[in-house]
């Protein structure tokens, strides 16, 4: 595909050949419908679909790579992109089949005034058309990305994880309920000489569980989101109360 030319760029662009072919990038009248369906199995499909003839109907080549895998660009034959038009049905699709009409009747009126475009400067503007798709794909795929870890952050723990933060918490009150320095929370205003181990422990996960809401913002350790689990972990492990002056 050497010495193309631009011959119109209204809605896509349309080039010829030095043989005076009219030709559409297959990439830029996907763009253009609107298609939902990925580049390559769009235009594999119309092809197989319709029998479209490679060298006749449209002609192939590998695009040159920025480091990925060089993409198959398509080359149409007007004719072939007004049939793909026709056959995607819908406003736009129609749209551009009638605008392929008239840019081939306006071809055949100024077709010795156009000024032609060398291979080099063609094929920069296939690149430059595929480089810009790629980058919205990126651009979605971040946004994508991007919701995915939102919805995450609030995903709260999962059953396993909420066995796993309740087995600490009972470790840490166990093990806090057998110091000394704690079992004053056993005492009661007659008994100031034997701590009612029951008692200390009531208070310490009284004032575990509450601290664990006040630190996380949330109404139970079940509402404590994925995301914090080893955060909350640690906090649990570490964890002290309170004692009355």
């Amino acid at each position: 595909m050497s010495n193309l030319r631009v011959i119109a760029s209204e809605l896509v662009p349309v080039y010829a050949d030095e043989q005076g072919n009219n030709l559409v990038n297959a990439r830029e009248l996907h763009e253009f419908l609107q298609v939902e369906t990925r580049f390559n199995d769009w235009i594999e499909r119309r092809i197989e679909k319709y029998g479209f003839v490679d060298g006749e109907d449209f002609h192939s080549f590998l695009s040159k790579s920025n480091g990925g895998r060089p993409s198959v660009e398509y080359i149409l034959a007007i004719d072939t992109a007004k049939e793909i038009s026709m056959v995607e049905n819908n406003e736009r699709g129609r749209q551009v089949r009638k605008y392929f009409i008239e840019m081939e009747r306006r071809a055949k009126e100024v077709r010795n005034n156009v000024i032609p475009l060398d291979e080099r400067q063609v094929r920069m503007e296939l690149l430059k058309s595929a480089l810009e798709h790629e980058e919205r794909l990126e651009s979605v795929e971040q946004r994508l990305t991007e919701v995915t870890r939102k919805v995450e952050e609030q995903i709260t723990l999962q059953h396993h994880e909420q066995y796993a933060l309740q087995k600490a918490i009972n470790r840490r009150v166990l093990d806090l309920a057998g110091r000394a320095e704690f079992q004053q929370l056993g005492f009661d205003e007659q008994n100031y000489i034997t701590p009612d181990l029951r008692k200390v422990k009531r208070k310490l996960y009284s004032q575990i569980h509450r601290s664990i809401k006040d630190c996380f913002a949330v109404a139970s350790y079940r509402d404590i989101r994925r995301c914090d689990f080893e955060e909350a972990m640690k906090y649990v492990q570490a964890w002290r109360p309170r004692l009355a002056a």
